[in-house]
């Protein structure tokens, strides 16, 4: 946070989109706020609810009237203020959506909690950058927004008390939650600030598994379809290897279980991630990108596995070398494109899924040493097939992604969300 706000205010230009990035945040939690009122909200708690509203759009309202440049003087300026609009947007809403807050039996319960864990994020950045700006008027307004935050938290433990033990969630784990997603929005904030300082262009890259992942990055509905595609896939990936089994009325591996299990939660969590955003694109009436790569991933784990049961018999065999492509897989693709999407909810449970994969990889590396099936010509001819395979899958989603029709559809989408906001 610190380096993120010595880039901030280096330059008045850079200060000018971080506070108008600020603003959006404040402006999303105003309308967050009021969208949680239903039948379930307590009377008792209506003003002051109201109230935590009407702060929280008085903050957007003084942070973006205290900008040294209240607009863009370039496209360039103006694509560096969408971007960091865009990683708050993803981190406040992606919040929101983490997979404790979304089990919450009402809105209410949800608010509660939310509220008091989320307001941690204007401490952790709100505090370094009094520090570090030059401006007196910007740390006068600090200041004040710093003190109201105080004041929400207060509410929030006192809303929290009203709620029946049973009904309360973890606070350590939504902090903590809250703190790593935080982290990596800093992180690609920080990015984004030394991209434009210093002129860099993206990097031209040769495969295409490396451009897909570049692609999406800052592609919102591409990402989201693509996410979603990759959780039912988790799904497809599973029942093929149970599969090899069931089809030779065998019984499966005593750690298949587990590992099946593991798959199943990992493509719920996936596409639990991006229901709401997948839900809003979808009602937009655009739909034919999304079946399209389900179908193309759906095409790649049927292609993989074939070509995996052509080459070996044993059924153990084609089980842990199909595991252990896919996990190969996994391993760099979902990296990758953790590391780089500003989706910050979607990087938050790739990370999650990755601890998984790790112990899975041992499992599977273990039974095939333990089993005798290991060797260095077959682990070298999985590695090449499996390229191969993802190789095509990610150059029919290019092809789709790269397609004018599509273009037209994204941006016309975009806009039409952007109106909405």
């Amino acid at each position: 946070i610190n380096l993120l706000m010595r880039q901030v205010c280096a330059d008045p230009r850079v200060e000018s989109a971080w506070l108008t990035a600020l603003g959006h945040m404040e402006d999303l939690a105003a309308k967050q706020i009021m969208g949680n009122f239903n039948s379930t909200t307590p009377a008792e708690f209506y003003e002051e609810i109201k109230v935590h509203a009407a702060d929280e759009a008085r903050h957007r309202d003084a942070l973006l009237a205290i900008r040294p440049f209240p607009e863009a003087e370039t496209s360039k300026e103006m694509k560096l203020r969408e971007t960091l609009k865009t990683l708050g947007e993803n981190f406040t809403m992606g919040y929101f959506g983490n997979p404790i807050l979304v089990e919450s039996k009402t809105r209410f319960n949800a608010y509660v909690h939310g509220a008091l864990t989320i307001e941690q994020f204007p401490f952790q950045l709100y505090s370094a950058y009094i520090k570090t700006t030059s401006s007196p008027a910007i740390r006068d307004v600090l200041i004040d927004v710093l003190a109201d935050e105080g004041d929400h938290i207060q509410l929030g433990k006192k809303m929290l008390s009203t709620l029946p033990e049973h009904e309360r969630m973890p606070l350590n784990q939504l902090q903590m939650i809250e703190k790593d997603m935080c982290h990596k929005m800093v992180l690609r904030m920080s990015d984004v600030v030394r991209e434009y300082r210093e002129g860099r262009s993206q990097e031209v890259v040769t495969y295409a598994n490396d451009r897909l992942v570049q692609l999406l990055a800052q592609d919102s509905i591409g990402t989201t379809f693509w996410i979603h595609s990759l959780g039912n896939a988790e799904k497809v990936a599973a029942a093929h290897m149970q599969r090899v089994y069931s089809r030779r009325w065998l019984p499966a591996p005593a750690d298949m279980k587990d590992h099946v299990q593991d798959e199943e939660r990992h493509g719920k969590l996936l596409q639990q991630t991006v229901l709401l955003k997948r839900r809003r694109f979808r009602q937009q009436g655009y739909k034919d990108l999304e079946v399209q790569m389900l179908h193309a991933m759906e095409r790649y784990l049927l292609s993989f596995f074939s070509k995996v049961m052509k080459r070996f018999s044993n059924p153990d065999q084609v089980y842990l070398y199909g595991a252990l492509g896919t996990e190969m897989r996994v391993f760099k693709h979902y990296s990758d494109l953790a590391k780089t999407t500003h989706a910050i909810d979607v990087a938050y449970v790739l990370d999650l899924i990755l601890e998984d994969e790790a112990r899975h990889t041992q499992m599977v590396n273990a039974n095939l040493r333990q089993s005798g099936h290991i060797n260095a010509e077959d682990l070298r001819w999985l590695r090449a097939i499996e390229e191969e395979c993802f190789e095509k899958t990610a150059a029919q989603v290019l092809k789709l992604l790269g397609e004018p029709e599509v273009k037209s559809v994204i941006r016309k989408v975009e806009s039409v969300l952007e109106g909405s906001l």
